[in-house]
Parts: C-alpha cells; sequence; structure tokens
C-alpha cells in the first residue's frame, strides 16, 4: 500500500469520530494498566500522527499522540471498518517516537 492510501485511511478516520469501539479484551485491560482513561484514546485518534512503521493493509492505521504533559506517547492501532472506527490495541512509550 502506498503513502498516499494510508494518508486517505488516515483523513478517512475522521468521518467515525463519533462511532469508535474498543476492543474490550485488548484495550479496556491495558487502559488502567498505562492510566489512561477513554477521553485519551479519543484525543489520540482525533490529534494523533500517522505512524507508518506500525501500518498495515487494507484498513489498519497506526496513531501515535505526545503527551508533553506526561513526557509520553500513546500508541493505538486502529481498523477502519464500514461505520465505525474499533481500536483493537494500545500502548504507552515514554518520550516521543
Amino acid at each position: 500500500m502506498t503513502m498516499a492510501s494510508f494518508e486517505k485511511l488516515y483523513t478517512k478516520r475522521l468521518n467515525f469520530v463519533d462511532n469508535i469501539v474498543l476492543s474490550l479484551h485488548c484495550v479496556t485491560d491495558k487502559m488502567p494498566l498505562y492510566n489512561i482513561d477513554e477521553d485519551d484514546i479519543v484525543k489520540a485518534y482525533k490529534g494523533g500522527k500517522l505512524y507508518l512503521e506500525k501500518c498495515e493493509q487494507p484498513n489498519k492505521l497506526a496513531l501515535s499522540r505526545y503527551d508533553g504533559k506526561n513526557k509520553e506517547t500513546i500508541v493505538l492501532i486502529v481498523t477502519l471498518n464500514e461505520g465505525y472506527a474499533k481500536v483493537v490495541t494500545l500502548w504507552v512509550q515514554k518520550g516521543r517516537l
């Protein structure tokens, strides 16, 4: 998949801002572990940067958002489906990517 294709998916994600689904077995278990809540996930989803090294075709995006206050980066793996975006997994790294 070319860079342009990922950029199209990246902009398409904003169509699903109101319809984000969290994968229960992966995401909700990790949220208390990383001390993040749904608002942090939505912020990372809306304003995250494309993390190309982790993107895969056909509809899998990786987004990263740096939180300067806590000096950590939240990384989301999201699949875009018809009508909704599913956050499949997430993790937090110290510092910037």
